[in-house]
């Protein structure tokens, strides 16, 4: 369309300039005649784009209407999947989903692990809770709960938490940990002739234990 243009601008220049002179040769209206017929193509080629043109814009606007239809219907379906999802998390809390004190347990024992304290001590107090503290692993829970107390330098609540294992499970196998964490538990407290004894019961009882050698540590360091 811009070659029309130019082409037209040139031949308006050209007839111009010839109109201009004061006497036209046979030849040169001749020439004339032949760049009016050709400006004459020019128009019509011009009229034709701008008709294309129309056409194209039309076809445009139809496409335009047509997404902007698509993304409204695109906006109310988001809006209605975010409303099921709503519905969704409201019915899963309103949920009572049953875990199995296994599952409990063992999941605590993963963030104890990860040293997540705070969710540990939940979860071996929800398994307590489940089972009575009569499960199969509640001693280790117990131990678990009085070791995560101490590393936390609540030291009142690892000595009862260690206090209560040995006193339900007086045959227990843990009985050396227990111990062992009741003494250190103690020290801050100022026990510390109490949790002298403890220890030594230790390296008595269970000599061979890994309590026992940390019981010999912990006593090189009391005063």
């Amino acid at each position: 369309m811009i070659r029309s243009f130019y082409k037209l601008f040139l031949f308006l220049g050209g007839a111009s300039f010839l109109l201009s002179g004061c006497l036209a040769t046979q030849e040169d209206t001749s020439i004339l005649k032949l760049q009016v017929s050709e400006l004459s193509k020019i128009l019509n080629e011009l009229q034709q784009n701008q008709a294309d043109n129309a056409v194209q814009m039309e076809e445009i606007m139809g496409r335009l209407t047509q997404a902007t239809d698509h993304i409204e219907n695109f906006d109310y379906k988001l809006d209605d999947l975010s409303s099921k999802m709503d519905n969704l998390e409201a019915s899963l809390k309103n949920t009572n989903t049953t875990v199995l004190p296994t599952e409990i347990y063992a999941q605590a024992k993963k963030q104890l692990e990860a040293k997540q304290y705070e969710s540990a001590l939940k979860g071996f107090g929800l398994y307590l809770k489940a089972t009575e503290s009569k499960g199969t692993a509640a001693q280790e829970a117990y131990l678990n709960i009085a070791r995560i107390y101490y590393e936390q330098k609540d030291y009142q609540s690892a000595a009862v938490t260690a206090a209560t294992l040995m006193e339900k499970f007086p045959k227990s196998s843990l009985m050396a940990s227990a111990r062992l964490v009741y003494a250190k538990s103690i020290i801050p407290l100022g026990k510390t002739e109490e949790a002298k004894n403890y220890l030594d019961s230790i390296i008595e009882d269970y000599p061979k234990s890994k309590a026992a050698k940390e019981a010999k540590n912990v006593l090189k360091g009391i005063k």
